[in-house]
C-alpha cells in the first residue's frame, strides 16, 4: 500500500533522512522507534508532505511521488487519503471540540455542515468525548486534546493514520487515556504508522517494529525479533538504554 524508496532530506548541512527504505502492507501496524533526533517525526512529514524531501519516491496505493519532481496532484491526492496526529494536538484554540472535528469535513472535503455534524458526533463517541461537544480547547485536559486530534482525524476517513509521539505531551497520569484510544483505533483494521517511545505499548499493538538510527531504516521485524532477539548491535544497545530509564 505504501512503498517509500531512498528518502533523503536535510536542513542546512545536517542530514536528517539518508535514504529511508520502508514497505507497508494494508493494514499494518508499524511502530517506528529509535532514538531522538534519528529522523522518525520527519518520516511522517514527508509522507503527508509536510516536509519536502530533496529526492526519493513514496508511492501511495497507485499513486507515484517523485520529490526530484514534484507534482502537486500527486500531493493533494496523499494528503487526501492520509490523517496525522500531531505531538502538540494541533487543534483551534478558538473552536469547540465538534467544531475541531468538523472543519476539515466541511472546508476540505466539502460536506454539509448536518453532514459533518453527524460524523463528527460518531467520532467524538468512539474516542469518548461525546460530553465535551461544546467546549473550548482551553477547558480541556491534554489527553482530552488529543482525543480531540484523533476524533478529527478519524473523521476524513483516511487510509492511513500517521501519529507522531501522541502521548509525548501529556502528563503520565493521561497517557493511558491516549493509549487505549489509539489501541481502538489500530485493531480496527486502518493502516498505521507510529512514532513512540512507549515500548510495551508498541510491542503490543504492531505486527512491525521499525528501528531508525542515523536517518535510516537499521532494523524492521517482528515486535519479537526487534525486542527479544535484537541481532542488530546498535538497537541492542538503544533497548538497553530504554530499559534503563525505565
Amino acid at each position: 500500500m505504501l512503498e517509500i524508496k531512498n528518502l533523503k532530506l536535510s536542513y542546512g548541512s545536517t542530514q536528517i533522512l539518508n535514504g529511508v527504505d520502508l514497505s507497508v502492507k494494508r493494514g499494518d501496524v508499524v511502530s517506528i522507534i529509535g532514538p531522538s533526533g534519528t529522523g522518525k517525526t520527519t518520516l511522517l512529514k514527508c509522507i503527508n508532505h509536510l516536509a519536502k524531501p530533496a529526492s526519493g519516491t513514496i508511492e501511495f496505493d497507485g499513486i507515484r511521488m517523485d520529490f526530484a519532481r514534484p507534482d502537486k496532484a500527486a500531493v493533494q491526492a496523499i494528503r487526501l487519503r492520509t490523517a496525522m496526529v500531531f505531538q502538540q494536538f494541533n487543534v483551534f484554540k478558538n473552536m469547540t471540540v465538534i467544531q475541531n472535528v468538523m472543519d476539515p469535513l466541511v472546508v476540505v472535503q466539502g460536506k454539509s455542515k448536518d453532514e459533518a455534524r453527524a460524523i463528527a458526533l460518531q467520532e467524538l463517541e468512539r474516542v469518548g468525548l461525546s460530553g465535551k461537544l461544546d467546549n473550548y480547547p482551553s477547558q480541556l485536559s491534554g489527553g482530552q486534546l488529543q482525543r480531540t486530534g484523533i476524533a478529527r482525524a478519524l473523521a476524513v476517513k483516511p487510509d492511513v493514520m500517521l501519529f507522531d509521539e501522541p502521548t509525548s505531551s501529556l502528563d503520565p497520569e493521561l497517557v493511558n487515556e491516549v493509549l487505549k484510544v489509539i489501541k481502538d483505533v489500530t485493531s480496527s483494521g486502518i493502516t498505521s504508522l507510529l512514532v513512540t517511545h512507549e515500548m510495551q505499548f508498541a510491542k503490543n499493538i504492531s505486527n512491525r517494529i521499525v528501528f531508525m538510527d542515523g536517518g535510516v531504516v537499521a532494523a524492521d521485524g517482528s515486535p519479537s525479533e526487534i525486542f527479544d532477539t535484537p541481532s542488530n548491535p546498535r538497537l541492542a544497545q538503544f533497548l538497553n538504554s530504554e530499559r534503563a530509564i525505565q
